[in-house]
């Protein structure tokens, strides 16, 4: 996958805000409401999941970079309940929220149904499938490459010496990425089989399950899992626990449809990377921020500042305490807001291709 989203999704630690109520090799389960469970991704894992069990059967929200990760989850959704999976949602078409789509396929058989906005099943035909081959034939054996590099010479990518910790944390690193190639040789990446403009409604018994579109955000294709009846909502990457990953976003849409979101009933949210968040405090925090972001780029573009210009004028720095998973690393606020006002400039230039 695109390296710029490795280095986001590593930056983007989980701190949890409720205790676990269960631990799975790869992620961490958190009960939100009857039947409904957030799989909090591991440190390595990074990207959330969620499984809603039903009165016949088992709905699951995006499936991580690997099959084998899904194959964790599934284990756990069998210590919960033994009926079957008959709903993938994809709440976009990102590597790290689809690539494990075809454990579900091979342990549940023919009988799921996988469900993404259309936008979304488009870019995982043109974007996501491409990128596992790059991935296989470079991206991968390139970063092994560079990190065998630096074990043998026993120095850091700037140059200095490795410590006994840095040499370790490398070490595991190799040894995933060895593992993830392999596993990337078996990755075909399982398309949505229903996809829709709007809205999707399963009415369950007892349980109604909205599938929503309400515009472009993160991507052109980012939908949202609502139980109005459980007042939670999943919200893939519209909403981290930091600035989300702004490389294919449409900023200046997206705080629009974060409104929407924010404007359901909902007191719970499952987000796409980071802890589960109770009530709309964060959700503001982000909006405050987009809106600051998107109002000062479009300024520097009326002012017709190029983007590098942009990039320097603007300062964001009093929103980074709203986001606890940069509390250590002002570094990584920088580069996520630096990454957010390039990407809004591009969009307000009108440069995004789509």
């Amino acid at each position: 996958m695109r390296r710029k989203m490795l280095i986001v999704l590593a930056l983007l630690t989980c701190l949890g805000l409720f205790a676990p109520s269960g631990n799975a090799q790869s992620f961490d389960i958190v009960k939100v409401a009857d039947g409904v469970y957030a799989a909090v991704g591991r440190a390595g894992v990074a990207s959330n999941g969620a499984f809603i069990v039903n009165q016949d059967d088992v709905l699951v929200v995006d499936t991580h970079f690997r099959p084998s990760w899904a194959k964790d989850l599934i284990a756990e959704i069998r210590k919960v309940t033994n009926k079957p999976v008959r709903y993938v949602v994809n709440t976009h078409w990102h590597n790290d929220h689809v690539q494990g789509n075809q454990a579900y396929l091979s342990v549940f058989g023919n009988g799921v149904e996988y469900i993404a906005q259309h936008a979304a099943r488009e870019d995982m035909v043109s974007k996501a499938i491409p990128s596992v081959q790059d991935q296989l034939t470079k991206d991968v054996p390139d970063r092994i490459a560079r990190t065998e590099k630096m074990l043998a010479e026993g120095k850091g990518p700037d140059g200095a010496p490795l410590t006994d910790q840095g040499k370790a944390n490398l070490a595991t690193r190799l040894t995933s990425d060895k593992a993830y190639l392999e596993e990337l040789k078996s990755i075909q990446i399982t398309l949505p089989t229903i996809t829709f403009e709007r809205s999707l409604v399963l009415h369950k018994p007892g349980r109604t399950i909205h599938v929503l579109f309400f515009g472009k955000g993160h991507t052109r294709g980012d939908v949202v899992v609502y139980l109005p009846k459980e007042k939670v909502v999943i919200t893939g990457d519209l909403v981290t626990n930091g600035i989300p990953f702004m490389r294919d976003a449409y900023p200046s849409q997206w705080v629009g449809t974060l409104d929407s979101v924010r404007n359901l009933d909902w007191d719970t949210a499952v987000t796409g990377h980071g802890p589960v968040q109770t009530g709309k405090e964060q959700v503001d925090k982000l909006l405050a921020y987009m809106k600051d972001m998107v109002a000062a780029v479009k300024e520097a573009v009326g002012k017709g500042l190029t983007m590098e210009d942009t990039s320097k004028t603007i300062d964001l720095s009093k929103h980074q305490a709203a986001f606890p998973a940069y509390a250590t690393s002002p570094q990584g606020y920088s580069a996520a807001s630096k990454s957010a006002v390039e990407r809004t400039w591009v969009e307000l230039t009108g440069k995004i291709p789509n």
